[in-house]
């Protein structure tokens, strides 16, 4: 060693104290010159090579950056599985069959078995409770596209070199942010609850995190369980399809321990980790068991709806979910000869061969411990329901049919074997908050119908309608006359589904007390909400964090109105674990049922750019809701806290309007939905939180504000300007809110009723029902509100601060502003001939004096009792 080494000095001197050694001696000047040039030929060397790996690594990081996507959504978002560190120095026998797993890559179906064969299933479990059994290499046909282990490495290397690099001076000591959705600079609004703005654009990766006392041990065999199993697309093409040549030892297994409690099993499922390399998998965000006990209900979205744009990854990312749209179309089976109940065998067939009880069916349920099988049924026919709607095609190959947005959601149900029926639906299987009855799902596995909806329609339907011969799915010629499936154990599948108690049982025992515990229908008129402490806007263009607030005067109104229950799917867990919207409903006990929904939008995007948005999170919440509790309601309205209903006319709540609705025969009834003002009088002064030049918190170089409403007045009372007068506004409205009959709508998604008795009919039932010149959409039971005698929507969005830029020459009348004015100035009563107040302010807006005089005073009234 050497004290003169330029790159080891420290190193070296140290090494020597430790070791009792003193022994370092002066090289020659001319040994240190040879020593020194050597260095730097050795460093040029090594870095021409990086250099070149760079090179190769960049272009992959070329082809997968793209905005709409995380680039490395096929390492996190995607979940493909990797090998942990213990999986790869386990041993020098497996370190040496790892090399040779990279080494041979493609070389095809063969070698990929020989990958499965030499892995060892320990299982791994990482921060989110999520056991990952899995090979190092990806599944073949996947990997081909997606390089493996190694290469990953490099490019997680290359990106977090590139962010280190990026990022600004002033952070170079700051804690390195998680690599989640960010926006940089953010100052909290002084005017927020409890969370700052910033946390909002951030998924938190503790919320599936488990205090380690409340955290419980279930047996292996009850762990919720997924088996992947690789789908070779290019045999779709083949006919007929050629039969799936797999077994047990192909499957990659992930487990999911953290999910042990049936209380909490909305918060516990695995939706942020769903096992996206077998896209044939639904992607489940809610099971339960129906009120009666004789189903199952499933709750799913259709995640090839979350990457929807023409960039070449996410091309990729089309093709490779594919399956995820076949999910919605159904397949009759025969069960064969041979089947036992031990080893069931079935196989694909035409209807008129099908067996009764299969013959529209998708899944196969097995029951455990019974080993009891059932066939899954849909609670709607997507394709009569595409049909209906004259959609040409029900889905095509390119994944150009988000406009369908029924299809967006995945409802079936598998019906409980007899002798289960009555545990089940008692709950009393459910012992000490954990099943005792499970179901696994496994997946009937075949290639989407691209192409129009009534190529194969059930015989129910298809008697009704005349399809051209040449566009008629032939299943002879498209499956095959012997196209037995797999055994449940080599099939990909989820296993060891909890069946759980029904919901009531579960979150309103009070409900099944006292005298009127004998009747099905406990509520009128509910509401349900998915909702948070805070949130990111589309686009993830900022935050807003007054949940807490709005939630608090928004239920105290709506108990005014005569909603009587009140059920909130708290999404503040996708956010922020300091946090939740239980204080306020906690102000409510006996009107309010939480269920904790941290689950994440897959899809935040607006809806103007190539990837438009898909908020699964919430298009799931609200069908849970109306599935698990809308058997016990009359009617359901869907509002966010933002928005509120405003009787008008002789009216002062919704109930005497519900039942106008019932002697008429109206199911739904639609509120026009067109965002409305805060009046400048009631926010609190733009000058106190004014940013001046600053483009990263105004998003231009111009003036704006953090806006907030004063805490003497409530959000409806400043939100009270309208931008049309009553009546005016459903003539042009962008959007429509609706409350419904919950036993009537089949399908509803946010705004609108996608299916709903009506829909289901036959034509002749129809045309006999509601005569030949009827229409089918909008629904022949459904009709707007009367704005002026019967009731309209105030849409109290919130503004947020890039939304304030440029205010002031915006309002002005006399100048010339960059955007809209989103501050309101209301015009004066009684009328005038002028467009601008005294001091110039353009009035651009109007007042509701049905608010102001009546429902403010009483809010606030209420509020403070």
């Amino acid at each position: 060693c050497t004290n003169t080494d330029m790159f080891r000095r420290d190193e070296v001197k140290t090494k020597h104290n430790r070791a009792g050694s003193n022994k370092c001696h002066t090289n020659s000047s001319s040994l240190l010159l040879f020593r020194s040039k050597t260095i730097v030929a050795l460093l040029i060397s090594v870095g021409f090579v990086y250099f070149l790996s760079f090179l190769n690594v960049a272009v992959q990081v070329h082809e997968l950056d793209n905005h709409a996507i995380d680039r490395t959504w096929w390492l996190e978002q995607s979940k493909i599985p990797r090998a942990t560190a213990t999986d790869r120095s386990s041993s020098s026998s497996s370190s040496s069959s790892t090399s040779a797993l990279h080494s041979n890559s493609n070389d095809g179906a063969s070698a990929a078995n020989n990958k499965r064969q030499n892995y060892k299933h320990d299982g791994n479990v990482n921060q989110r409770g999520v056991v990952h059994n899995v090979p190092l290499a990806l599944l073949p046909g996947i990997e081909k596209r997606i390089d493996i282990d190694a290469r990953a490495r490099e490019i997680e290397q290359v990106i977090k070199e590139q962010e280190t690099v990026s990022k600004p001076k002033k952070e170079e000591n700051a804690e390195p942010p998680k690599p989640k959705m960010r926006r940089p600079n953010f100052r909290a609004n002084p005017y927020g609850h409890m969370v700052s703005p910033e946390v909002m654009l951030q998924e938190n990766n503790k919320s599936a995190e488990q205090h380690p006392l409340r955290q419980k041990s279930i047996p292996e065999d009850q762990v919720l369980t997924a088996y992947a199993e690789f789908n070779d697309l290019s045999t779709w093409n083949s006919k007929p399809l050629p039969i799936r040549n797999v077994t047990a030892e192909d499957l990659v297994k992930t487990s999911f321990p953290r999910l042990n409690s049936c209380s909490k099993l909305p918060e516990q499922w695995p939706v942020d980790d769903y096992p996206d390399a077998d896209p044939f998998l639904p992607w489940i965000h809610d099971v339960f068991p129906t009120d009666d006990g004789k189903f199952i209900q499933f709750v799913a979205q259709n995640k090839r709806r979350c990457h929807s744009g023409t960039t070449p990854d996410e091309v990729i990312l089309l093709e490779h979910t594919a399956p995820q749209v076949a999910l919605f179309q159904h397949v009759p089976l025969k069960k064969l000869k041979s089947s036992t109940k031990e080893t069931p065998r079935y196989r694909l067939c035409s209807h008129e061969d099908a067996d009764l009880e299969s013959i529209n069916t998708r899944f196969i349920c097995r029951f455990k411990p019974s080993g009891d099988i059932t066939f899954s049924e849909f609670n709607n026919d997507y394709e009569w329901a595409t049909y209906q709607k004259g959609q040409h095609d029900m889905f095509n190959e390119h994944g150009g049919d988000n406009s369908q947005i029924h299809t967006s959601q995945l409802t079936f149900r598998c019906p409980v074997p007899n002798h289960l029926i009555e545990q089940v639906k008692t709950g009393e299987s459910v012992v000490n908050d954990w099943a005792t009855i499970f179901v696994d799902l496994i997946t009937v596995r075949t290639p989407p119908r691209y192409g129009p909806p009534d190529r194969f329609l059930v015989p129910h339907y298809a008697t009704s309608v005349r399809t051209p011969e040449h566009v008629l799915f032939d299943p002879q010629k498209e499956w095959g006359e012997e196209h037995v499936l797999p055994t449940i154990e080599d099939s990909g599948r989820w296993e060891n589904i909890p069946v759980c108690k029904p919901s009531l049982m579960t979150y309103e025992p009070q409900a099944l007390e006292g005298p009127k515990s004998s009747e099905k229908v406990k509520h009128n008129l509910v509401s349900c909400i998915w909702a948070s402490t805070g949130y990111a806007t589309r686009g993830n263009r900022y935050a807003i964090n007054d949940g807490q607030r709005r939630l608090l005067e928004w239920i105290t109104f709506n108990k005014i109105l005569g909603f009587d229950h009140f059920y909130i799917y708290d999404n503040s867990g996708a956010f922020t674990n300091q946090s939740s919207l239980e204080p306020i409903a906690d102000v409510f006990p006996e009107d309010i049922t939480v269920i904790k929904w941290p689950s994440r939008v897959c899809n935040n995007n607006p809806n103007n750019v190539d990837s438009i948005g898909e908020r699964s999170s919430q298009y799931a919440a609200e069908t849970s809701c109306r599935l698990r509790f809308g058997s016990h309601v009359n009617w359901i309205g869907q509002f966010d806290i933002d928005e509120y209903i405003i009787p008008m006319g002789n009216y002062s709540s919704i109930t005497p309007l519900l039942k106008k609705l019932d002697n008429e025969g109206t199911k739904i009834i639609n509120f026009a939905s067109w965002r409305a003002w805060p009046r400048r009088t009631h926010i609190n002064d733009p000058e106190k939180t004014t940013f001046k030049n600053d483009k990263i918190m105004c998003n231009r170089k111009i003036e704006c504000f953090e806006l907030s409403v004063k805490k003497d007045t409530t959000m409806m009372e400043a939100y009270n300007c309208d931008r049309q007068k009553p009546g005016e506004k459903s003539s042009t409205m962008p959007a429509e809110k609706q409350i419904y009959k919950a036993d009537y709508v089949k399908h509803h998604l946010i705004h609108y009723s996608t299916i709903t008795e009506s829909t289901n009919l036959l034509p002749l039932q129809f045309k006999k029902k509601f005569g030949s010149k009827a229409k089918k959409f909008p629904d022949p039971l459904s009709r707007f509100g009367n704005e002026v005698s019967e009731g309209l929507m105030l849409h109290s969005k919130s503004i947020a601060r890039q939304d304030t830029a440029g205010w002031k020459q915006n309002c002005r009348k006399d100048q010339r502003g960059v955007d809209q004015c989103r501050i309101g100035f209301p015009w004066p009563e009684g009328g005038s001939n002028a467009t601008a107040d005294e001091n110039g302010w353009e009035y651009n807006c109007y007042v509701n004096p049905r608010i102001d005089n009546y429902f403010a005073p009483k809010l606030k009234a209420k509020l403070k009792e």
